[in-house]
């Protein structure tokens, strides 16, 4: 069973709830490999304890309110990683995982103004990408049909 501990509880009840019971299984790190880890553990029948030391799990795949009003992905766009058998053992739609496709797929600010802004669209990737180098903009197709089958994965 799934239990987490409430922020209203002392750090030393914590403690005490983790040293008063016999774990058969330690999972140190709640980011999301973690998470899995011990979710898989734990419907073999161990009993798993995650300890994270943030105030919140999930680690790369979380989104924070790092500014007022302004959300923010640590590295969220690696939960597309995350094997189809994974969330289909662990029903994890059914709590609540969702998967959103990221358009734009990535924008990288420079220093000097400029950016990069990236997407499925390949003739804006070209335009894009041509704004720093035609070279690279011209090899971007072969580069992405190498690492196609890797996705795949």
């Amino acid at each position: 069973m799934w239990r987490r501990q409430s922020s209203a509880g002392s750090r030393s009840d914590a403690v005490r709830a983790l040293k008063d019971r016999k774990w058969d299984a330690l999972v140190i790190g709640g980011g999301h490999n973690g998470l899995v880890a011990a979710a898989y553990l734990a419907r073999s029948g161990l009993s798993v304890a995650v300890l994270e030391r943030r105030h919140i799990i999930g680690g790369a795949a979380v989104t924070e309110e790092l500014i007022p009003g302004f959300k923010f992905s640590r590295c969220s766009y690696l939960q597309s990683l995350l094997r189809p058998t994974v969330i289909k053992e662990l029903e994890l739609e059914r709590h609540g995982l969702k998967l959103l496709k990221r358009n734009p797929s990535s924008f990288t600010p420079c220093i000097d103004g400029r950016y990069l802004l990236l997407g499925p669209s390949k003739d804006l990737n070209h335009s894009e990408i041509s704004k720093f180098s035609k070279q690279d903009a011209d090899a971007f197709p072969r580069l992405s049909s190498f690492l196609f089958p890797f996705y795949l994965f």
